[in-house]
């Protein structure tokens, strides 16, 4: 709340104007400054600046409703990914003021996700009276305007004599640097209100941080982690202040696993391990694929949507994080008309002795 752009939040013309001459532009700018220090910088009466102060405080408290109303929004704005049966396991789809993440390795499909969305969004806007405009930040530069023309021409032929009509709410920023992805956020809070726009997708946000930051030194970790802390309030602010979707990819990484000395020769040779001779006992490491960016990242997704392979022409998407959600899993192809679901799911319980894991064994062994 604190980080909203104090340009929308009044209309006094000459009070904007003061705040850009003190470089005030969030909330927490003015906040965090004494009562005097306000009043002089922007040389307000004892009762301008109280008055000023009680919006800004009342801005930084969040808002009550009823069960019942929040149930009535969700249901009400919520984007369809397709599928009845997955529609029905997140309660709608896609919910405003959420952060969805799709997680997955290299050609598995994460950008035809967030293309297969994007169409979703323009062509049920006008249906379901939501926002229709997308904002899409692609660091990879993977968008092909081409492969939308694509998917609406094979998926939807009747939106064809549109289709220039929904490329232009499909809004582009290709950043290739960190300092220019925070730059687009920092201001997307005003572009997306000034372009009306109900969904905000990142494909993706762990290339330029694991690109130009390499976990290495202390201090390398320690500026990782606040960079990528930065940009998920920032992203978490604009979802639930202009309650709207945002989707963003992300790609993963291997994490090994201390487990108990072993004597040689007695583990199970089914097992995906990697061991280390340490003598008369082997210290065993087992192996599992993780979503990148670490635990600080993880805890501001809302949703977390696992891709995987699932055989030469076939793939899989399991919910693995989801407030509303049981653990399943889908199986999806990509074809000329993007993604199609198969409108069957397999749901998998905890597994494991770590109580702190949660593990879902998958037909290609992948651990999650």
């Amino acid at each position: 709340m604190a980080m909203r752009r104090l340009a929308r939040l009044t209309e006094d013309q000459e009070l904007k104007e003061k705040l850009a001459r003190c470089n005030f532009r969030t909330v927490k700018d003015v906040l965090s400054l004494s009562p005097l220090q306000i009043m002089s910088a922007l040389q307000l009466s004892s009762e301008e600046c109280e008055a000023l102060l009680d919006r800004l405080y009342a801005l930084c408290v969040p808002k009550y409703q009823s069960a019942f109303t929040l149930s009535q929004e969700e249901e009400k704005f919520s984007l369809s990914l397709g599928s009845n049966q997955l529609d029905a396991m997140l309660h709608g789809g896609l919910h405003a003021g959420t952060v969805i993440e799709f997680a997955g390795p290299a050609g598995v499909g994460k950008t035809q996700w967030c293309l297969h969305t994007a169409v979703r969004a323009v062509l049920s806007g006008e249906s379901s009276g939501r926002n229709t405009s997308v904002i899409y930040i692609d660091t990879e530069t993977a968008f092909r305007a081409e492969r939308i023309v694509e998917i609406i021409c094979k998926r939807y032929p009747e939106s064809e004599p549109r289709i220039s009509e929904y490329l232009s709410k499909i809004f582009l920023y290709q950043p290739s640097t960190i300092s220019n992805l925070s730059q687009i956020l920092e201001t997307l809070e005003v572009t997306a209100v000034e372009k009306d726009a109900g969904l905000l997708i990142v494909d993706s946000i762990a290339s330029l941080a694991r690109k130009e930051m390499m976990a290495g030194s202390s201090q390398a970790n320690i500026a990782r982690v606040n960079q990528l802390a930065s940009w998920a309030a920032r992203l978490k602010s604009i979802a639930q202040q202009l309650n709207i979707c945002v989707v963003v990819t992300n790609q993963v990484t291997s994490r090994f696993l201390d487990k108990e000395p072993m004597i040689t020769g007695e583990g199970n040779e089914d097992e995906a391990e990697t061991s280390v001779s340490t003598g008369a006992k082997e210290h065993m490491y087992s192996t599992h694929i993780t979503p990148a960016l670490g635990n600080t990242w993880t805890h501001c997704v809302n949703t977390r949507l696992i891709l995987q392979y699932d055989g030469s022409n076939s793939r899989q998407l399991i919910i693995a994080k989801s407030p509303v959600a049981p653990f399943a899993a889908f199986t999806y192809i990509i074809g000329a008309g993007g993604i199609e679901i198969k409108e069957s799911m397999t749901i998998y319980s905890y597994t494991g002795a770590d109580p702190g894991l949660h593990k879902i064994q998958v037909q290609r062994g992948v651990v999650l």
